[in-house]
């Protein structure tokens, strides 16, 4: 059994570039990208990358795309019996247009699949889920059954990635339960409810989850780095250089580091310096996971 469990949604990412300035009811020459993504899926990736013992739960459709995101992540070792699949429904897509300059234009997004993942799936998944040392719950779960999770997995160390500031507040009521938390600035303060514009408001919407019952506290900055906090040890984590390519998915390599220190009961400070390092090899790929991700060359960073 795996020590650690990935509750959350798996989706398939196709991206159109085009050339030259989009021309609207058009026909557009460009490029047309297509990659697995979906935060709970990224951080399974990450952490079997990373040498990690993974499980997830999930649910995708009987779709050739489902199938391969599926069999992905087999290959890399991770137990993928908890992701059941549905007959006749589509996996879970996001569809979105740049223009020329590699903003987005617009985007359609079906995660409708994701509804189907209910209590009566992760009971049938409870194996896992209680052999797992530390589990992770995607801020994109139906806030229900975020609360059924939780009931589900009580006494485990969990960890609550919010995904975004609208997903967050799902978690507001549940904050107690986690054993670690990884917001963004804005995320943290939809959870806390206190404004955070300074260092000082950092040490004081952390000093509120921990009276919550958070025992370990990941605020990433952006460019400015991550605050991290616990009863005895709190800082911030300045990045090195990196040679930036794409900041997608460098949060989700930071959360994958943070379920490793977690099931490997590594201190607060050392989880923060694995996720920095883990997160500089992400933004190094355009891809949502940097193939090249490896314990090896999280520790030569960490140096």
């Amino acid at each position: 059994m795996a020590d650690i469990t990935v509750i959350g949604g798996i989706n398939i990412d196709i991206e159109g570039s085009p050339f030259r300035p989009l021309v609207m009811g058009d026909s557009n020459p460009g490029q047309i990208r297509l990659s697995f993504g979906g935060v709970g899926r990224n951080i399974t990736e990450n952490v079997a990358r990373s040498g990690g013992n993974v499980a997830m739960i999930s649910v995708v459709g009987d779709d050739f795309m489902g199938q391969s995101a599926v069999r992905q992540l087999s290959e890399l070792g991770v137990d993928t019996s908890g992701i059941l699949t549905l007959k006749g429904r589509t996996s879970s897509m996001y569809l979105s247009l740049l223009n020329h300059q590699h903003d987005m234009e617009l985007a359609v997004s079906d995660m409708e699949i994701l509804d189907a993942l209910t209590a009566e799936i992760l009971q049938s998944s409870s194996g896992l889920l209680a052999a797992s040392k530390a589990v992770a719950l995607d801020g994109n779960l139906d806030e229900e059954l975020l609360g059924q999770a939780i009931a589900m997995v009580k006494g485990k160390k969990l960890f609550f990635d919010p995904v975004s500031a609208n997903k967050a507040v799902k978690g507001v009521h549940h904050i107690g339960s986690f054993y670690a938390i990884k917001p963004n600035r804005i995320e943290a303060e939809v959870l806390s409810g206190m404004k955070i514009e300074t260092e000082g408001d950092l040490y004081r919407a952390a000093d509120w989850f921990l009276m919550q019952g958070v025992r370990q506290v990941f605020i990433t900055l952006n460019r400015d780095g991550v605050f991290f906090c616990d009863e005895d040890h709190r800082g911030i984590i300045r990045p090195g250089e990196v040679n930036l390519v794409s900041a997608t998915g460098a949060g989700d390599s930071f959360s994958a580091m943070i379920l490793l220190g977690m099931a490997e009961e590594r201190g607060i400070k050392e989880t923060a310096e694995m996720g920095m390092a883990a997160a500089s090899i992400a933004m190094e790929s355009p891809s949502a996971v940097n193939d090249k991700l490896n314990r090896q060359e999280i520790m030569r960073r960490m140096k």
